[in-house]
């Protein structure tokens, strides 16, 4: 029986635009099944790029989920994605816009890594080949917080928006604020989200320049992101949105959602001036489990941020190593990133929906390609297959490329 808690935050709506489906079930038939997202890039011409794949969603178009009649050309694509998932995340809480209109205010957390790159780029490009007078007008779809605003005009009801921008670990660090606000008694609900789309030409050369991506071509394309395999050559990038909705546990039940898990904890980390490369992940990691008033040996499942990078994916398991001690190799870890790359800040977002998911269908998704395990990558991975287990306490880690580091515990309604 689920005791109620005016302190308890739990996630009651989930929505997901990923390269690997569109909607929480065929995400998750594509984990548990390694059915991967990545393929060669589409989205422009890279034939002269040193990477030719990425993780692109695909079959998209707004007009799909909101009418004929939406204007899809007034928002970013990753603006597109977001507005997409929070729908869906609405819907599966049982809120309407009209149930949302009676509410003086709703708040929304955002978090992103880029900034709808592919407009500036266009709106390059037109200013360039016209003049500056006839450039695009982009600058309201550009700002971080232009995805949170959308909300408001897409959906019509009053928002007070929250932007978070610390690269990849901002998808995590949006649902750590929305669930502060909650248990601070400021609000009774939240809408949490992250969206990116940064499969541009700009970007694409960019992450290959310092050398975070793969350029292997010793795969085909759905198997080059190979997180703690001994031939992992570097991330894939992809693209997509995550939602959540956050409600007051007492609240939720007394309108009859369904809660689906429970956000137990957060915490965050930079790594120190001359530190262990991922130290903060470590403290990260400790800290959230604290937090939670549980021990190492009380988690069930830990969902890495493992993104095919030969170095950090061992500087993770070490910090695993390092936060649980002789724990680390009784619990089972797995990373999504083999068949969804890399989504920058929606990726973390994927990882809390994977949990709940995990959580409900009491099956850990396996480690994509996996299939030559590394040594030095020495836990238990979850290699290719699911694994049955009942999990009632899960942590998500984030990691970003400017040394953020954030740890999210979360559990099973109990």
């Amino acid at each position: 029986m689920i005791s109620s808690d005016s302190n308890r935050v739990v996630v009651t709506g989930m929505g997901i635009v990923s390269p690997c489906g569109i909607g929480v079930d065929s995400y998750w038939d594509a984990l548990i099944n390694c059915k991967s997202g990545i393929g060669p890039i589409t989205r422009f011409d890279a034939s002269d790029f040193p990477v030719k794949i990425a993780g692109e969603v695909k079959n998209f178009d707004m007009r799909d989920y909101f009418g004929p009649k939406c204007r899809p050309h007034r928002y970013s694509l990753q603006t597109q994605f977001g507005l997409v998932a929070c729908q869906q995340a609405l819907n599966q809480a049982g809120l309407t816009p009209e149930m949302l209109k009676k509410e003086e205010v709703v708040p929304v957390v955002m978090g992103v890594a880029s900034s709808a790159t592919h407009l500036v780029e266009d709106g390059i490009k037109v200013m360039n080949q016209r003049s500056p007078a006839k450039t695009p007008m982009t600058v309201r779809s550009i700002p971080p917080a232009a995805t949170a605003g959308a909300i408001s005009q897409v959906f019509g009801f009053q928002i007070s928006a929250t932007t978070i921008s610390d690269c990849c670990p901002s998808g995590l660090d949006a649902v750590n604020e929305a669930a502060r606000m909650i248990r601070d008694g400021r609000t009774d609900l939240v809408i949490a989200g992250a969206a990116d789309s940064y499969v541009t030409p700009i970007t694409v050369a960019g992450f290959s320049a310092v050398r975070l991506t793969s350029s292997s071509t010793d795969f085909p394309p759905e198997k080059i992101s190979r997180p703690f395999d001994l031939h992992r050559t570097g991330a894939v990038f992809s693209e997509g949105s995550g939602f959540l909705v956050l409600e007051r546990l007492d609240s939720a039940l007394a309108r009859g959602a369904t809660p689906l898990m429970e956000i137990a904890s957060g915490a965050r980390f930079t790594d120190s001036l001359g530190s262990e490369e991922l130290e903060g992940m470590s403290k990260s990691m400790k800290s959230a489990i604290k937090n939670a008033g549980i021990y190492p040996e009380q988690v069930d499942y830990i969902c890495a941020d493992a993104a095919s990078q030969p170095t950090f994916d061992l500087f993770e398991t070490n910090m695993i190593k390092k936060a649980f001690g002789a724990q680390a190799y009784k619990t089972p870890i797995s990373s999504i990133r083999g068949v969804m790359g890399h989504a920058l800040a929606s990726s973390s977002l994927m990882q809390l929906i994977t949990c709940a998911l995990a959580i409900n269908n009491k099956l850990i998704p396996p480690t994509a390609n996996l299939t030559c395990p590394d040594p030095l990558c020495d836990l238990d991975y979850v290699p290719l297959t699911p694994r049955r287990a009942t999990i009632n306490t899960a942590i998500i880690n984030s990691r970003g490329m400017t040394k953020e580091n954030s740890t999210l515990v979360v559990r099973r309604i109990l």
